[in-house]
């Protein structure tokens, strides 16, 4: 069986690692499938390769939908595996709409997730949440405890909408975000001025969201944007995917030619 301390001492993500053991107990004593809290998709892969060797578990990893940013990890017994598909038709989510008129006030991703969570939603039980121009947002949810935003009527800033619970094929699915290679140069190798040209977020911002604890360096949450980065090291800015450091270079004129991999 999972030794907890074990597993733990190394892992970057220690709080969504306990919630993986914990339900891994559970799923070998009652034979049945037990599902995590939304977290990022990376950050769940990242998870899994502590698990790698143990053959009393399986795992599967759904958002929702194939090219999900947030997703959960499904635990089962290795002697009792369901079906790929049994896993996605039972997944513990619904699909929400939140209708609304941005033209003049536009609103992102993050403020109809801090609607939701104002409004009695626990983060972990946010999947992704994407704008449909300029009429809202769209999105996956844990399916417990959600009655009370069906059919309701909440204000975002001064903008009023409706949020309707609905099926997750009632929804328009995303495209997916292909990994893509970024070449920048840059003064130095401090975290905002990589982060920032990495996620194409302004460097003013990008110190906010530091700040604000929205950025995760090799798993852990960093509030200071002066850290000067290497290669290997991976960025996770909510909502907005990671990056990881592939080449660090210094020119002739001593800036820095910096490869990034965005996914």
């Amino acid at each position: 069986m999972i030794d907890l301390k074990e597993i733990l001492i190394n892992s970057n993500y220690k709080k969504e690692t306990e919630e993986l053991i914990n339900i891994a107990y559970l799923a070998y004593k009652h034979w049945e499938t037990y599902w995590t809290g939304f977290n990022s998709t990376y950050v769940c892969e990242e998870i899994l390769k502590d698990f790698e060797n143990l053959n009393d578990f399986k795992f599967f990893i759904y958002g929702g939908f194939s090219s999900s940013q947030r997703s959960r990890i499904a635990c089962f017994r290795g002697d009792n595996i369901p079906e790929e598909d049994a896993l996605k038709n039972n997944f513990p989510a619904q699909g929400i709409k939140i209708n609304g008129n941005f033209l003049f006030d536009n609103a992102t991703q993050d403020d109809f997730r801090s609607l939701l969570i104002e409004n009695g939603v626990n983060q972990i039980k946010i999947g992704d949440i994407w704008t449909i121009g300029d009429r809202g947002a769209q999105g996956i949810i844990d399916n417990t405890n959600i009655k009370h935003l069906d059919e309701n009527i909440f204000y975002l800033r001064d903008v009023e909408v409706k949020v309707n619970v609905v099926g997750i094929d009632e929804l328009v699915i995303p495209s997916g975000r292909s990994k893509k290679l970024v070449n920048t140069v840059e003064a130095s190798t401090r975290l905002d001025a990589i982060a920032s040209a990495g996620f194409r977020v302004s460097r003013t911002k990008i110190i906010e969201r530091i700040e604000n604890g929205m950025l995760r360096l090799n798993g852990s949450k960093v509030n200071k944007p002066t850290i000067n980065l290497k290669i290997g090291d991976k960025l996770e800015l909510e909502n907005k995917g990671f990056i990881e450091i592939l080449n660090l270079e210094i020119t002739k004129r001593e800036r820095w030619k910096v490869k990034l991999l965005r996914k």
